[in-house]
Parts: structure tokens; sequence; C-alpha cells
């Protein structure tokens, strides 16, 4: 069981199980290297697919009621 849950069982999130990769700075431009700051290049798109999954969720949930 997930120790987040703290009991909650009948709310459907959108959550990765995915480990957070650290960011390569030497990779990026001076301006990361220099600031220590890069923007992951997912958070474009991220929020809007973990949206669209949600929905087909719930589209699914009324489709069986």
């Amino acid at each position: 069981a997930n120790p987040l849950r703290r009991g909650v069982k009948h709310l459907k999130v959108v959550y990765s199980k995915e480990v957070p990769l650290t960011p390569d700075y030497e990779a990026c431009g001076e301006d990361a290297r220099v600031h220590g700051k890069q923007v992951p290049g997912s958070s474009a798109f991220v929020p809007s697919v973990a949206g669209l999954i949600l929905a087909g969720e719930v589209v699914k949930d009324l489709i069986k009621a």
C-alpha cells in the first residue's frame, strides 16, 4: 500500500513511480551552469497529458454507471 494514501480509497489520481533524474547542468547552456536552474523539457506537455488520462478515467466511470 502507498504510505501517502492516508486511508483515501475513493479518489482517482495520476502519478508516476519513476525516480526523477538529476539534471546534467554541463550539457545545458551557460545560464543553467551559473544559476543551477534548468526547466524540464517535459513541463510543457505533462500536465495536459495527465489531464487527458484522468478525463479518460472519468469517461470510463460514466459509461459504467
